[in-house]
């Protein structure tokens, strides 16, 4: 299973790879949350090796909880996560070694030192790797460089004249940021219409005209969708709570995962019109149909939440609670489940249950002095 965006498709095309070298038949599944119901449902089947790209490490208790098969769980991931003393789990993760996942290395990158430990020659796909890394901002750093430098040493990174990078992908010269753009695409706003399965082939076997062509018309559905969605928010302003600000997008990105509202929420986090020390949440309604696996007992709201910089520095010194705790325990508290980083997080609840969700997000266990949760 991997995540529906540029750093989910690439680390699970880089461990798709590398289980095809052990000679094992690998089917994948794309998700933009994980949920409960496949989880269950996928390691209830015949004992095998379960790995999670992208997606796994923030809930890893529920996936050695629900591995009755003893399968061989792999969570390749840079989530904030947890240790489980569960042998059949391997948390391939950096934070529990020391590295800082919204900094030092993508999911891409620990799929790219996995496939590379089993088979050297997989060293070809470091590209992946960076655009996997492109989310990360500013210059790469920690383990994200020995993806670079590998990739520079092989002759598929170089840069320009101007000092830019760029990859190449089996015969087309990309940049990272257009690369990760055309996969952060295919994976969300093409997830109910094989988006990211062409994205996976892209990653294994190159950037062909065709998949560029077919990234580019989603994007302009994508950009009518937030055009439209920013003229709202305009003309009726953001919700205010005390520590909130939020928006509900209902049915605006219809046909798309609910990735596309977590990116919106990126964008509007740099606008002046934004509140610099709240917040920012938003909404979207998604059906319950999970490509490649079945469906939900019933939709759902994906809420995703972004911090202004003013606020980062602020959860970053400890005056204020990280997203990655505050707005799981409000998913939790109203009958959903969320995971994510410091300043960008999400989740899926019920519908219907968005006022309750926003109350006990307003709310957040506070901290005393020294950043610690007051018991």
């Amino acid at each position: 299973m991997h995540h529906d965006e540029a750093d989910g498709l690439c680390s699970g095309a880089l461990v798709k790879v590398a289980l095809d070298k052990l000679g094992l038949k690998t089917s994948l599944i794309c998700l933009d949350k994980l949920y409960p119901e496949v989880v269950q449902d996928v390691q209830a089947g015949p004992r095998r090796v379960v790995a999670y790209a992208d997606i796994g490490s923030g809930h890893v208790e529920w996936l050695s909880k629900w591995n009755r098969s003893t399968n061989i769980i792999l969570a390749l991931d840079h989530h904030d996560t947890v240790e489980v003393a569960d042998p059949s789990v391997h948390n391939l993760n950096p934070e529990l070694e020391g590295f800082s996942g919204e900094k030092d290395a993508s999911s891409s990158t620990i799929g790219y030192m996995f496939a590379k430990s089993i088979d050297p020659s997989l060293v070809k796909l470091a590209p992946l790797a960076i655009i996997g890394a492109n989310e990360i901002p500013g210059e790469i750093q920690g383990l994200n460089r020995i993806a670079l430098e590998d990739g520079e040493k092989s002759g598929q990174v170089h840069r320009t004249q101007a000092g830019s990078l760029k990859l190449d992908l089996s015969g087309a010269s990309l940049s990272p940021s257009r690369a990760s753009t055309i996969l952060n695409v295919l994976g969300s706003v093409g997830y109910y219409r094989h988006g990211p399965e062409t994205g996976i082939q892209a990653c294994i076997n190159g950037f062909d005209k065709q998949t560029v062509v077919q990234a580019d018309r989603l994007e302009e559905e994508r950009k009518n969708a937030n055009r439209k969605m920013l003229s709202v928010i305009r003309e009726r302003g953001l919700a205010q709570l005390k520590n909130v600000q939020w928006f509900h997008a209902g049915d605006n990105y219809t046909g798309m995962s609910g990735k596309v509202v977590g990116s919106f929420c990126s964008y509007l986090s740099y606008q002046r019109f934004v509140n610099p020390v709240k917040y920012l949440i938003g909404m979207m309604n998604i059906p319950p149909d999970i490509p490649g696996w079945g469906r939900l007992p019933s939709p759902l709201v994906k809420v995703s939440g972004r911090v202004p910089q003013p606020l980062a520095k602020m959860i970053e010194t400890r005056k204020r609670p990280p997203l990655s705790r505050i707005l799981p325990d409000a998913c939790e508290k109203v009958g959903g489940f969320g995971d994510g980083h410091t300043v960008a997080a999400s989740g899926v609840f019920p519908i219907d249950r968005e006022e309750a969700f926003l109350e006990a997000l307003d709310a957040p266990v506070p901290l005393n002095p020294l950043g610690m949760r007051r018991d």
